[in-house]
């Protein structure tokens, strides 16, 4: 039986740099077996939208911004619906590169790791273009996430990653709620994951390229933090499996 895998990319007002994740992501998926590629086209007011209809890629589109966490949430019912096996997170604003996912895939397929989630801060992983302020905040909620959680957490706020579908098959209910409809479902989850003593955790080296000009994130500089930090907070105290 084949391996289905779906990578899942939401995206938000990325008309400049969308024409190229999709080059990028058209080369990668002549190169791995079984993938497709699902676009969530969260509300956006630029012309995100037509280039998506212009390049006829599988998309899902939202009349109104719910929230990466609600797109990624919705790739996951939608991975569980058509029966895929892993699921790959990509960020829609090209700072992660396709290229790199059979890094994840190979550990999750022959590895045996259940949850493989990148690190820029990692040997052979790439964050030269990171803002200075962005990388010592990271390093510093690693650092601490580290301790409260008792794991190694190289990079705590990295989004490229993949995991086995049927991790999250049975807990729908508990992550679908509004709370976690912007990063906290990221970070919620991936709490949930390293704290259990059953599943494999796996942090693997990748590259995060950020933009030399414009706004190279849509998280707020204090509101979102409070947000992820809060996440990671909940999941280590949270008694549900």
């Amino acid at each position: 039986m084949k391996t289905k895998i779906l990578c899942v990319i939401p995206v938000y007002n990325e008309e400049l740099r969308l024409s190229n994740l999709i080059s990028k992501v058209k080369k990668s998926q002549k190169k791995i077996r079984n993938i497709n590629f699902l676009f969530v086209n969260n509300g956006s007011s630029d012309k995100s939208l037509p280039i998506l209809k212009k390049n006829k890629l599988h998309f899902i589109n939202l009349k109104k911004n719910m929230g990466v966490g609600y797109a990624l949430i919705l790739g996951l019912k939608f991975a569980l619906k058509k029966n895929y096996s892993i699921i790959v997170h990509l960020a829609g604003n090209g700072k992660m590169l396709p290229s790199q996912i059979p890094i994840f895939l190979k550990y999750i397929k022959n590895k045996k790791i259940d949850f493989v989630s990148g690190s820029r801060f990692l040997k052979k992983g790439d964050y030269k273009s990171n803002p200075f302020i962005r990388i010592v905040l990271i390093k510093i909620l690693s650092f601490i996430i580290s301790k409260i959680y008792r794991r190694k957490i190289t990079d705590a706020t990295c989004g490229f990653r993949a995991f086995k579908t049927n991790l999250f098959k049975k807990n729908i209910k508990i992550l679908d709620r509004k709370k976690f409809y912007t990063y906290g479902y990221e970070y919620y989850s991936i709490g949930m994951v390293i704290k259990s003593e059953k599943i494999k955790f796996l942090e693997v080296p990748v590259t995060m390229q950020y933009p030399k000009k414009g706004s190279y994130s849509k998280m707020t500089p204090i509101f979102d933090w409070i947000i992820i930090i809060n996440a990671w907070l909940l999941a280590i105290f949270d008694k549900k499996n």
